[in-house]
């Protein structure tokens, strides 16, 4: 019975419901991309780059998941919103709350499955094609085998169907609870209260947001990192649930600024912004949403790679790096490069993990113990030579001039994690798990981009179950006024060692550069994906808060107000809602910025490119500037006659 009235309800109200069908469609295309994505990936070997494509899939998947929930529960939210008289309707001709609710319900489950052919095909040919783009950047093998089953495509249109229903539950609830001559007076006034529940629930989940900065500025960098992305949509799915509030507020704020700055049309302004605040609430949450995330996903990792270059230049001492084009060099090539003429100082390194153990960490049979695991992080293994003489650590305490064959030197961040100091005896678990004794000679500070550790090559090498150890690099010191003898000697071992690259600084900050970019693809990627989702948010949001306002605009003509003043009053509204947005946007994103800065170079004031910030910022106002002017042309083409039937 009802599931054939919703099929009528959504055929006879074909522009009502085309903004919650897009963003459906779009919903269920990110969510099957991502599902497909995940599938193929755990079906395939490591070998053929299954592992890749799952650490690449679980990130994207959770950061596409957060922001379909947001645009889904935001659109079907408003599309319910704006039926509160069609509701009151079958309220007052004896329709039962439990029936208009299952109505609503019926009307979401439609809406999915007309979108979700189309939404799972395109969901397949963008997994296909995000293949296709990893394997020709080398990111991925070619033979990945692109095979997955029916249950992820089914998972996705779950997913996509429970989130849509969970939406519009909280907004058809209220609808339907009330007496039917109440909810025919809300149709027509909207109520001024916000509900308690709603502002409860905001404020939990801002309290939570709050406490996960915290979390942020007490950790270290590359965690910071991993949490910054989150902590944005914590806090925007407390924007969302706090929305009303916010239009309130700026409704409040720059309706009194428009009422002075502008008499005539900032009256009409004022007015419509304080009795449409949940309106205004609405429309501004997609597009701060695309700020902050937008200015998060770009600023972060430039942030990082600033950080990381900047202890890069102080710590690199040497004058020429030697690396390898395949797996590695052989521990014999730190002798060969000491041999070269004008070499004064060479130290090879290679990276490995440590974690620090606790007190139970090592129980003398040659395992450790899983439960008394400490802090750990990317290391250094080094071979002999004066490392200060070819790196500059920063270190503070110790030192590692001539270290012996147990002492390592570690970060101040794990020296600090770890609780323990120079001279201290710590238990270390490396490759194989076993433990292993040194003694802390250094604590250091330039550790990013280098590693937590920095422990002898003949320490690590016994961890390796039998494996030849290989270098990453050979760092090459030139002896006093050799620089020039030095730089031909190492074209000379070129020559005999093709396989052999020699960098100088310009080179080595070169190929930093290019390691940089490519391990951005992904972020720009997701960006580019997300942000594209999250604006067409924004103008499918924009589109119906303006439609459904047809009727107002032709009683506005109707009694004397020209098209013009109309406009110019739509445009001062839509003015509001991109201030507010990008406010609420950049409040966010600068929150999670500074918090995160402080975490990463002990400031709370990052350096932001203005490049950057006016990319977004400007993108995003003008996005939604263009769509509020579009739309409003479009309204105001129609009669004021014909606007009212239609409107009625």
């Amino acid at each position: 019975m009802l599931l054939p009235l919703a099929w009528w309800t959504i055929r006879s109200r074909k522009a009502s419901f085309a903004g919650s069908f897009v963003t459906m469609l779009c919903a269920l295309a990110l969510t099957t991309c991502c599902a497909v994505l995940l599938d193929a990936g755990a079906g395939a070997s490591p070998a053929q780059g299954g592992a890749e494509v799952v650490s690449f899939a679980v990130p994207f998947g959770f950061v596409c998941l957060c922001v379909m929930a947001f645009a889904v529960a935001g659109t079907f939210s408003l599309s319910v919103q704006q039926r509160t008289r069609e509701i009151a309707l079958l309220r007052a001709v004896a329709a039962t709350p439990g029936q208009v609710r299952r109505l609503i319900a019926h009307e979401v489950l439609v809406l999915t499955a007309v979108a979700a052919v189309p939404g799972c095909a395109l969901g397949v040919l963008l997994a296909d094609g995000l293949r296709a783009w990893l394997a020709a950047r080398d990111m991925i093998p070619a033979s990945f085998p692109f095979a997955f089953g029916p249950v992820s495509v089914v998972a996705a249109v779950l997913i996509c169907w429970v989130t849509a229903e969970a939406a519009v539950w909280s907004s058809g609830r209220r609808a339907s609870r009330v007496r039917a001559v109440q909810a025919l007076g809300e149709a027509a006034v909207p109520r001024r209260r916000v509900g308690a529940a709603r502002t409860c629930l905001g404020l939990v989940v801002l309290a939570s947001g709050v406490w996960g900065l915290v979390a942020i500025g007490s950790s270290d960098g590359p965690g910071a990192a991993n949490t910054a992305v989150s902590m944005v949509m914590v806090l925007m799915a407390a924007v969302g649930l706090l929305s009303p509030w916010v239009g309130k507020l700026a409704g409040s704020v720059f309706g009194a600024l428009c009422r002075a700055l502008f008499p005539a049309v900032g009256l009409l302004v004022k007015a419509n912004l304080g009795a449409g605040y949940r309106r205004l609430g609405a429309a501004a949450g997609p597009l701060s949403l695309t700020v902050a995330f937008a200015a998060v996903a770009l600023l972060v990792p430039q942030l990082k790679w600033d950080e990381q270059w900047h202890q890069e230049r102080q710590r690199l001492v040497a004058d020429e790096v030697v690396r390898g084009d395949g797996a590695g060099l052989p521990v014999a090539a730190a002798r060969t490069a000491a041999a070269v003429p004008g070499a004064g100082a060479t130290v090879g390194a290679t990276g490995t993990f440590v974690n620090v153990l606790g007190d139970g960490g090592g129980d003398g049979d040659g395992q450790g113990d899983d439960a008394a695991l400490g802090p750990g992080g990317m290391a250094q293994a080094v071979t002999d030579g004066p490392l200060d003489a070819v790196l500059d650590l920063g270190i503070t305490h110790g030192s590692m001039r001539h270290p012996g064959p147990r002492d390592i030197a570690l970060s101040a961040d794990l020296a600090q994690r770890a609780h323990v100091g120079v001279g201290d005896t710590v238990t270390l678990s490396m490759e194989d798990d076993r433990p292993e004794k040194a003694r802390v000679a250094a604590v250091y500070t330039r550790s990013r981009g280098f590693g937590e550790a920095v422990l002898p090559l003949r320490l690590a090498a016994r961890h390796l179950d039998g494996e030849q150890p290989l270098l990453d690099e050979v760092y090459v010191r030139a002896a006093p006024g050799a620089q020039r003898q030095l730089a031909d000697g190492l074209r000379a071992l070129h020559r005999a060692e093709p396989s052999w690259r020699m960098l100088d600084h310009a080179a080595y900050r070169a190929e930093a550069l290019r390691a940089r970019d490519a391990s951005m693809t992904a972020t720009y990627l997701l960006l580019l994906v997300v942000t594209a989702f999250t604006s067409i948010s924004v103008v499918n949001t924009l589109v119906m808060t303006t439609m459904e306002r047809s009727g107002e605009f032709a009683l506005l003509r109707l009694v004397g107000a020209t098209p013009g003043q109309v406009a110019r009053m739509m445009r001062l509204e839509n003015a509001v809602v991109v201030i507010a947005a990008l406010l609420v946007g950049a409040a966010v994103a600068g929150a999670v910025l500074a918090v995160f800065s402080r975490a990463l170079t002990g400031s709370a004031v990052p350096h932001l490119p203005a490049g950057t910030v006016a990319l977004v910022l400007g993108g995003a106002g003008l996005l939604a500037l263009g769509t509020g002017i579009v739309t409003t042309r479009i309204a105001l083409r129609q009669s004021p006659t014909a606007a009212l039937r239609g409107a009625g």
